[in-house]
């Protein structure tokens, strides 16, 4: 049905985005959240009480899956109808301030931000240019979104995990894309 058909990402293809595009985008959303000075941003609370009330029309909608159900996926997005799907573990890392599953959410909110309105997706076959990967773009976007550009300029990867809630690994990265 339908899930195995959007589990297949790599058969997905996006529209071409830059990361400069990916990165203005997540700054316009921090800032129409009023979180462009956040260091940790509380993402948990946005998923439960302020994107079901900001994306009405989106019908926006999060339900949290067994890990029986969701297998290997530890989250999954389909965003032509709103629906995202975190597995359980997942959003309890979450809950918790785990740095990778904060940034799992933000990534499944990077698909449906970009994969709905901004880029859309479109079938491919043969090899993606990264700039048209759906899972690179998702990426982008949490690391953008979780470690604002300005905010971390100044900041080690060691600070960025601590200040930022997020893995070591997210930050090395994020900070390399500087």
């Amino acid at each position: 049905g339908e899930k195995e058909e959007v589990m297949k990402e790599s058969s997905c293809k996006a529209a071409a985005v830059s990361r400069m595009e990916i990165r203005n985008y997540a700054n316009w959303f921090r800032k129409r959240l009023h979180l462009e000075n956040e260091r940790r941003i509380d993402i948990v609370f946005l998923f439960e009480h302020v994107f079901p009330l900001i994306f009405q029309k989106e019908n926006f909608l999060v339900e949290i899956m067994p890990k029986e159900e969701m297998g290997n996926n530890q989250g999954l997005t389909i965003p032509r109808d709103g629906r995202i799907f975190i597995r359980e573990d997942v959003y309890e890392g979450a809950c918790r301030g785990n740095g990778r599953d904060r940034f799992t959410m933000a990534h499944e909110l990077g698909h449906f931000l970009l994969h709905n309105a901004l880029t859309g997706l479109g079938r491919s076959s043969g090899p993606i240019p990264v700039y048209c990967d759906p899972e690179w773009q998702a990426n982008a976007f949490a690391g953008e979104f979780l470690m604002g550009h300005e905010i971390i300029k100044e900041m080690c990867p060691e600070e960025i995990a601590e200040q930022c809630g997020v893995s070591l690994a997210a930050a090395r990265v994020q900070k390399s894309k500087q």
